[in-house]
């Protein structure tokens, strides 16, 4: 019984000075500063994966969007430019020398 009242005691002491020394301000920054710190971090995050996945779907929109208007890309007007003559030679020279490019379009969901 001696032994149990001294626990007690002594743990009820203990308890109520580490709840004194919990209520006293500190210089150490607080959980809550901490929490806060680690919501506006992941809010930050969230935010740019926004913007990020706003220009993706933003661009390749606006590339379907002038696919589907059939505007010409700059190697066609350069090609269109050309002399008749040079144009079958840059064909056969582009056939032959440089690998094919294969160009695969992107679905947009929105």
């Amino acid at each position: 019984m001696l032994t149990l009242r001294a626990f007690s005691l002594t743990f009820l002491g203990l308890l109520t000075g580490f709840m004194a020394a919990a209520q006293t301000p500190g210089t150490a920054p607080t959980p809550i500063t901490l929490l806060s710190w680690v919501v506006w971090f992941l809010a930050g995050l969230v935010l740019l994966m926004a913007v990020m996945t706003a220009g993706s779907v933003t661009s390749a929109a606006q590339r379907r969007y002038e696919a589907e208007q059939g505007q010409p890309t700059a190697a066609e007007v350069a090609m269109a430019a050309a002399a008749p003559i040079e144009v079958a030679a840059a064909q056969a020279v582009t056939t032959e020398a440089a690998p094919q490019v294969v160009t695969i379009e992107e679905a947009v969901y929105a």
